[in-house]
């Protein structure tokens, strides 16, 4: 059982390898194409991949690029199959017996040394690792394999039959007028085979599921936000995977990397195969819409991209799924869709044969280069770690100070992906594989600073990756000086998108967000369903960085929909670079907490021109106006920074909100009750929204004097007080202050 699994193995490695040198000659391919070859013609390009890894067997050819790599070696005898024990420093040598001359076989094992013919009598110690003398290595390295594959391939089988079970008792869509609609896109598509369309809850984006019996998964909630133009888009991509056996692929691949778990560069190849597989689909649906349909299709796929969770990623299903980077280049693709002439498609398929004729072949081999006693050859890997010590490569200068400079060479392929040398003092420099989008308006931010605590300043560099109108996204980067090893920084959209409770309902034509982080709620209503709404608020790729007092400040904005983003949270990291707390603050035309020159200037535009005075009170920021012509006494207000809230000095009582522009403006009522009623139309939304009912006739039970108002409330069956900004929405349970 373990001599089979160790030539399973050995074979395994052997594939592995040419299948690494097919992948990386496909990558160059795409690069030197990528403008020349229309979609289908690169996803084609990634087949002779699966059939490499697939089928263990190639005829020989001269043809063959493995004449010039030696990673396989056949003699008309027998085959001699690289093992691992190159890769943990042995080499294999060959055993003589009596003066036979036998081919090289795996028989012993020894330091690297003398080449046959020399004298290895006192150089070599060889064992034979298939005695009974005991484990050895190899045999180790064996169950390493054997036991991951086993673990990938289960962890795989696992989620595929608990997300089928899922949905497996899902029911058919009814509407006939979205049948009608499908019916219409598998003609347009000319698919032939049945495809059932089921909604359900339970998944975010379109899915297709199964291969014998495939099933369009479609998100309940897609049927309220897309029109019938965008489920039409949907249809025509599903139905391409249809068309395309998308899904028969996926899950061939899923078994091979299961096999081939060990090789990082093949998930990589997997992964940009299947981000060509999407780019394929896009086109053959492209087909089937006039020109004037392009742009709106790309709408539809940012809807469901940008807003939505992310989407299921099985072996066994397909979806219209990309990574946030890779959608760049399907909305360029479809928004400059061409028609390829025939040319396009001889260059496609002449590209296909001969990648296929060099790599699908094996080496070449005869009695001159094949003599019965050749050394055996060692199977040699290079890794390319994307961080370089390769100080040559230089690029663009982008930013410098004090000595530090970050300079830049683009990839070619991706236009954010860079080549980022960073150099300290001429002392020591290396060269990332970063985002860096070139933009001279904001330059890199490079700063030094003890943000971990150690004692020694390390390098913070924060690049600028995107802008759009009014935002900008970054990432950042942090160094030890000595030797530029980047520190690994957590992932703050990640982490909110996990920490953040929210949830988006919609009833009697409002829109109702809640959300609550830490203990901290934010509620927000909305007079209309309409748009791509998502299930919860979420965080997209919009992270803005800065350095403050040594700490590392992340904000990020929480995206409702494509146009509504309700919030935003501002999150403080430690010294062990992680976030150390996160803060919620409503989303408005300028982000929170509000600085004293924003709270100055807002003022000034709602104040005279003269006759008050502005000044820091605690934590909060005071405006004293003076009484009208000198007589009597003046007005007095407090703006609360976290809200925005201008408040009564005295009793605390809100007034007016600097940040919520669509607010109602309590400042110029005098009439108690009619400011009470006010009030009441300010927290009636949220107690909607949360299922609040007011414990007494009066709703409001005093003032905080911060700009909140306590209330005692009831949900179901509980009471409790909490303390509010009816302004933005933001509240939080707190004890009776009473008692």
């Amino acid at each position: 059982m373990l001599e089979a699994a160790y030539n399973l193995f050995v074979k395994v490695l052997s594939l592995s390898a040419m299948a690494s040198v097919l992948a990386l000659l496909i990558l160059l391919t795409r690069f030197l194409f990528k403008d020349r070859l229309k979609p289908t013609w690169t996803y084609l390009l990634w087949i002779p991949l699966i059939v490499r890894l697939a089928i263990p067997w190639a005829p020989e050819s001269t043809f063959s690029i493995f004449n010039l790599l030696p990673l396989e070696k056949e003699t008309a005898q027998s085959s001699f199959i690289p093992s691992a024990q190159s890769e943990v420093g042995f080499t294999y040598v060959p055993e003589l017996t009596g003066g036979e001359k036998e081919p090289p076989s795996v028989t012993g094992i020894a330091k690297t040394g003398p080449l046959p013919g020399e004298s290895t009598s006192d150089d070599v110690a060889q064992v034979n690792p298939h005695t009974d003398s005991g484990w050895e290595p190899i045999h180790v390295l064996v169950l390493v394999w054997f036991g991951g594959a086993a673990v990938v391939l289960g962890m795989s089988v696992r989620a595929q039959l608990r997300f089928t079970a899922r949905v497996r008792q899902e029911t058919e869509i009814h509407s006939s007028e979205v049948q009608r609609l499908f019916k219409s896109c598998k003609q347009e598509m000319q698919v032939r085979r049945p495809v059932k369309l089921i909604g359900t809850k339970q998944i975010a984006v379109p899915t297709l599921l199964g291969v014998m019996r495939p099933k369009l998964l479609l998100p309940t909630s897609t049927l309220h936000t897309l029109e019938t133009n965008g489920l039409r888009h949907i249809f025509l991509h599903e139905l391409a995977h249809v068309k395309r056996h998308g899904i028969l692929l996926n899950l061939l691949t899923g078994l091979l990397l299961a096999m081939h778990w060990f090789n990082p560069l093949l998930w990589y190849a997997v992964r940009q195969m299947k981000d060509d597989q999407e780019v394929a689909c896009d086109a053959l649906a492209l087909k089937h819409l006039e020109p004037a349909c392009h742009r709106s299709y790309a709408l539809t796929l940012l809807k469901l991209l940008e807003t939505l969770p992310d989407p299921i990623r099985l072996a066994g299903t397909a979806g219209i799924s990309s990574s946030k980077k890779e959608m760049e280049r399907r909305i360029i693709m479809i928004t400059r869709h061409k028609k390829f002439t025939a040319k396009s498609s001889m260059l496609g398929l002449a590209v296909i044969m001969i990648l296929s004729g060099c790599t699908l072949t094996g080496a070449k081999l005869n009695s001159a280069s094949a003599p019965a006693m050749s050394a055996p050859a060692t199977f040699q890997a290079e890794v390319q770690d994307k961080n370089t010590t390769d100080s040559s490569v230089k690029g663009t200068l982008l930013a410098e100070k004090n000595g530090i400079t970050v300079s830049a060479n683009p990839t070619g392929e991706n236009t954010l992906l860079h080549k980022v040398t960073v150099d300290v003092r001429g002392e020591v420099s290396r060269t990332f594989l970063w985002n860096a989008g070139e933009d001279k308006t904001r330059p890199p931010l490079i700063e030094e600073a003890d943000v971990n605590g150690d004692g020694t300043k390390e390098i913070f560099i924060r690049i600028t990756t995107g802008t759009g109108t009014g935002l900008s996204m970054s990432e950042i980067h942090v160094l030890q000086p000595a030797s530029l090893e980047e520190l690994v920084v957590e992932d703050p959209i990640e982490t909110l998108n996990q920490k953040l409770k929210s949830s988006i309902t919609h009833r009697n034509n409002h829109t109702y967000v809640s959300a609550e982080l830490d203990g901290k709620h934010l509620t927000k209503v909305y007079d209309y369903t309409e748009g791509a709404w998502g299930e919860k608020v979420g965080f997209g790729s919009i992270v803005s960085y800065e350095l403050i007092d040594d700490q590392i400040v992340a904000h990020m904005s929480g995206a409702a929909s494509m146009s509504e983003f309700p919030l935003e949270v501002i999150a403080v990291y430690g010294k062990n670079l992680t976030i150390e707390s996160a803060q919620m603050y409503y989303g408005s035309f300028i982000s929170p907490p509000l600085s004293e020159q924003d709270i100055k200037s807002m003022m000034e535009k709602q104040l005279p021109a003269s006759g008050w005075t502005f000044s820091k009170d605690g934590d909060q920021y005071r405006v004293d106006i003076d009484p009208l012509n000198g007589v009597g006494e003046g007005n007095s207000y407090k703006i609360n920074p976290l809200t925005g809230t201008v408040h009564d000095v005295t009793s605390g009582s809100p007034l007016r909100s600097l940040v919520n522009r669509e607010a109602i403006d309590l400042w110029n009522i005098s009439n108690g009750t009619e400011y009470q009623k006010e009030l009441y139309k300010l927290l009636q939304p949220i107690f909607d929204t949360e299922g609040f009912k007011p414990t007494d006739t009066d709703w409001i039970s005093g003032f905080i004097g911060d700009g909140y108002l306590f209330s005692d409330v009831r949900q179901g069956s509980r009471e409790f007080t909490i303390k509010v900004d009816v302004f933005t929405g933001q509240w939080e349970e707190i004890p009776d202050p009473y008692q």
